[in-house]
C-alpha cells in the first residue's frame, strides 16, 4: 500500500506541471493569434508608413588664395550644441501630459480627453521642451538663444529626423564647459562643422564677395554655403564642391531610427588661385583709408590685377551665419554704400584724365602742333586762373592763363587748351578714339560685378550725346569710366597700345593635385594702332606731371630735388571732374592715373576718390604710398647676397 500511495502523490504533481505547461501554451498562443492575426493590420501599416529620408552632407567649401598662396578664404571649425528629438519623445510625452493636456483641460472645462487636439497641443509640448533645454543648455554655457516657433514647427514637420542646432558657434571655454557639464546626456551632442572663415577680416573683401546660408530652416540645420557676390558667387560651383547623400530610415512618426547608409561621399571643392597679391591689397586699402573711393594696380604686360581696393568696405564673415536686417541696412546705407565695389561698379567723369585720350584724337587728326603756342585768356571774375570763351562757351580753367605748348599745358592741366584743341577735332572722333580703348565698355572682368559707364559709339555722337559737347568731352565731362577701365586704358599707353582682358582669378587646384587653368596670362582683347611719336610725347608729358616742379603733383613724388621713389619714375596724370549727377552728395570726383617705371613700365596704378580736393591733392599720396609699399615688396624679393667666406 505504501508504494502505490507514492506513485499517486508523484501522478498528482506530474498533473499540476502538466497543467501549468498547458496553460503556458495556451497564453503562448493565445499572444501569436493576437499579433498575427488581431495586430497584422496594424503593424503593417506601421511598417508602410517608415521610409527613407535623403539627408544631404554638404561638400567643405575650396579655399580662395592670392597669387602666392595665401588665404583669403577657408574653414574654420565651428562647435554646435544639437538635440537629437527620437531621444527625447518621453520628455515629449510627459510635457504633453502632465502640462500641456491638464492645462488645455482647465482652459476648457467640460472638455472630453477625446475632444483634445492632441496634434497642436502635441507640438506645443515639444516646442516646449526643446525650448526649455535651450535655455538650460545656453544658461550653463553662458549663450543664450530663443527657438523661434514657427521656424521650429518647419523644422518639426519636415526635418525631425535631421540633428536640431540650438547654439552655434561655441568658443573653446564653451566647449569645455559642455564636455564637463553635458556630455552625459544621451539626447544632446557637440557637433563640428566646417564654417567659411575670411582671416584677413576686410582685405579684397569686394573681390572676394560672401557667402550666406540657404535654405528657409538654415538656422536650425547643419550649414550649407552659396555664394552671393565676388568671386565666391562667380565660381561657386568650383568653391561649393559635391554634396554627399545619407539615407536615414525614419519611422511613422518621422523621427530616426538607428540605421543609417552612405548614398554618395561628398567631395570637397577645389581651391581658386587670385591674381591678387595681398600684400598690395592691403597697401592699396591702407592707403584709401577711409575716404570713398577706389584704387587698382596691374600688371601692364598682363593685365593681371594686382590690388583692387575699394573704400568703405565690409567684413565678409559678417554674412556667415546670417546678418540682421538692422545691419544688413547699415552696408546697404546708400551714401556710403560700403558693398558696392566702387572699382567697378563706380562710374565716374574722368576728368582730365581723359586729355590722354583728347592728345591722342588731336595728334592723329593733326590739328595739333605739340609745339604750337596756344594763349590761355583770364578770368575776369577770378583773373589768377584761365577761362575758355571760343564760340561762346564760357568754361572756368584751374591752370594760370598765359601761353602754352603741349606738355605744359598737359602737367598744368590747362581746361582752355584741350577744350579749343577738343573742338577743333570734333566730338566723333574723341568718342572714336575712347572707345579703341574699349572705354564705356565691360573688361569682361571674372566676377561679372561691373557697369559700362557711358562712352557712347562715335556714330552716336549728336544723339547719345550733343555735337557741341565736344569741349566738354575733352576734359572728361559729359561721359562716364570705371576705375578699372581707366587702368587698362593706362596699361595699353604703358605697354605700346595692347589692350588686355584684366584677369582676377587664374586656377583651380584640387585636393589630389589636379588642376584647371580658368583664365589664360596675358589674354590680349585688342591692340591700338597707335603712333610711336605721339605715344612718346603723351609718355613724356605725364613723366613731367610727376617731375616738373611747375606740377601739383610734384611734392607728393619729391621732396624738393630729392625723389621720394629713388630709381623709380612715376609718369601720370591728375584729375578733377565736376559731378551734376542727380543724389550724389559730392560735388567732385578725383583722380590720379599713372605707371612705373617710367623707363621699363611694370605697373599701372589709379586712385579715384569721391569728393576729393584735387587730384593732385587727394589721389597722387594715395598713388605714392601704393608705390612706396610695391618698391619694399620688391626689395624684399630680391636674393640676398651670399656671405663672403674667409
Amino acid at each position: 500500500m505504501f508504494i502505490f500511495d507514492i506513485f499517486k502523490r508523484e501522478a498528482r504533481r506530474l498533473r499540476v506541471v502538466s497543467a501549468l505547461v498547458a496553460a503556458a501554451l495556451i497564453v503562448l498562443l493565445g499572444r501569436l493569434w493576437y499579433v498575427q492575426i488581431v495586430s497584422a493590420s496594424q503593424l503593417e501599416s506601421r511598417l508602410q508608413q517608415q521610409s527613407i529620408r535623403e539627408v544631404e552632407v554638404p561638400g567643405v567649401r575650396g579655399r580662395i588664395l592670392d597669387r602666392n598662396g595665401r588665404v583669403l578664404a577657408e574653414n574654420r571649425p565651428q562647435y554646435n550644441a544639437v538635440l537629437y528629438l527620437e531621444d527625447l519623445r518621453d520628455q515629449f510625452a510627459s510635457e504633453y501630459t502632465n502640462h500641456v493636456k491638464k492645462e488645455y483641460l482647465r482652459d476648457h472645462p467640460g472638455t472630453p480627453s477625446t475632444r483634445v487636439p492632441k496634434g497642436k497641443l502635441g507640438l506645443e509640448a515639444d516646442y516646449n521642451v526643446v525650448s526649455n533645454i535651450t535655455y538650460q543648455v545656453g544658461m550653463e554655457l553662458r549663450q543664450s538663444n530663443e527657438i523661434d516657433p514657427a521656424k521650429f514647427r518647419s523644422f518639426y514637420n519636415d526635418y525631425r529626423h535631421v540633428p536640431f542646432h540650438i547654439l552655434t558657434n561655441l568658443d573653446t571655454r564653451q566647449v569645455a564647459q559642455f564636455s564637463e557639464r553635458l556630455s552625459d546626456r544621451p539626447w544632446l551632442d557637440l557637433e563640428v562643422q566646417p564654417v567659411r572663415s575670411y582671416p584677413n577680416h576686410t582685405a579684397a573683401a569686394h573681390v572676394l564677395g560672401y557667402v550666406q546660408r540657404t535654405g528657409e530652416n538654415s538656422k536650425y540645420l547643419p550649414a550649407v554655403y552659396e555664394g552671393r557676390t565676388g568671386v565666391e558667387a562667380a565660381f561657386d560651383d568650383q568653391l561649393a564642391g559635391q554634396s554627399g547623400t545619407n539615407a536615414v530610415l525614419v519611422d511613422y512618426l518621422g523621427y530616426r531610427q538607428p540605421k543609417r547608409e552612405v548614398i554618395s561621399e561628398s567631395h570637397a571643392g577645389k581651391d581658386l588661385y587670385l591674381t591678387i597679391d595681398l600684400g598690395l591689397q592691403r597697401a592699396a586699402e591702407g592707403a584709401l583709408g577711409n575716404q570713398r573711393g577706389a584704387a587698382i594696380v596691374m600688371d601692364v604686360h598682363s593685365g593681371d590685377i594686382l590690388a583692387m581696393a575699394s573704400s568703405p568696405t565690409f567684413e565678409p564673415g559678417e554674412f556667415v551665419n546670417g546678418i540682421s536686417a538692422e545691419r544688413f541696412k547699415q552696408l546697404s546705407e546708400p551714401k556710403l554704400t560700403p558693398q558696392l565695389n566702387r572699382a567697378t561698379f563706380g562710374a565716374y567723369n574722368p576728368g582730365s584724365t581723359f586729355k590722354i585720350i583728347t592728345a591722342i584724337a588731336c595728334l592723329e587728326a593733326g590739328v595739333m602742333d605739340p609745339e604750337e603756342v596756344y594763349h590761355v585768356a583770364p578770368n575776369p571774375e577770378k583773373p589768377t586762373r584761365g577761362l575758355f570763351t571760343e564760340q561762346g562757351y564760357n568754361i572756368k580753367d584751374t591752370a594760370p592763363p598765359g601761353d602754352y605748348k603741349f606738355e605744359n599745358a598737359f602737367y598744368h592741366s590747362s581746361n582752355s587748351y584741350f577744350c579749343h584743341y577738343g573742338l577743333k577735332v570734333g566730338l566723333r572722333k574723341l568718342l572714336e578714339v575712347a572707345r579703341r580703348f574699349h572705354l564705356g565698355e565691360k573688361t569682361g572682368l571674372a566676377t561679372r560685378e561691373e557697369v559700362a559707364g557711358f562712352v557712347p559709339r562715335p556714330e552716336q555722337a549728336g544723339k547719345a550725346i550733343a555735337l557741341h559737347s565736344a569741349p566738354d568731352v575733352s576734359i572728361g565731362q559729359e561721359i562716364t569710366v570705371t576705375p578699372l577701365q581707366m587702368a587698362v586704358m593706362i596699361s595699353a599707353i604703358a605697354n605700346g597700345g595692347t589692350i588686355y582682358w584684366p584677369r582676377i582669378v587664374t586656377h583651380t587646384l584640387a585636393s589630389d593635385g589636379s588642376g584647371e587653368e580658368l583664365f589664360p596670362k596675358a589674354s590680349v582683347r585688342d591692340q591700338v594702332q597707335l603712333n610711336p611719336q605721339h605715344l612718346q610725347l603723351i609718355r613724356h608729358a605725364m613723366l613731367a606731371d610727376t617731375e616738373s616742379v611747375d606740377s601739383q603733383a610734384h611734392p607728393h613724388f619729391y621732396q624738393g630735388a630729392t625723389p621720394r621713389l629713388p630709381n623709380f619714375k612715376v609718369a601720370g596724370k591728375t584729375g578733377t571732374a565736376q559731378v551734376k549727377s542727380p543724389g550724389v552728395d559730392y560735388e567732385q570726383v578725383t583722380w590720379f592715373d599713372s605707371y612705373a617705371p617710367y623707363e621699363s613700365p611694370r605697373y599701372t596704378v589709379v586712385v579715384v576718390v569721391e569728393g576729393g580736393s584735387s587730384g593732385a591733392g587727394t589721389c597722387a599720396p594715395i598713388a605714392e604710398e601704393i608705390y612706396e609699399a610695391i618698391l619694399r615688396q620688391e626689395k624684399a624679393a630680391q636674393p640676398k647676397p651670399a656671405l663672403a667666406l674667409n
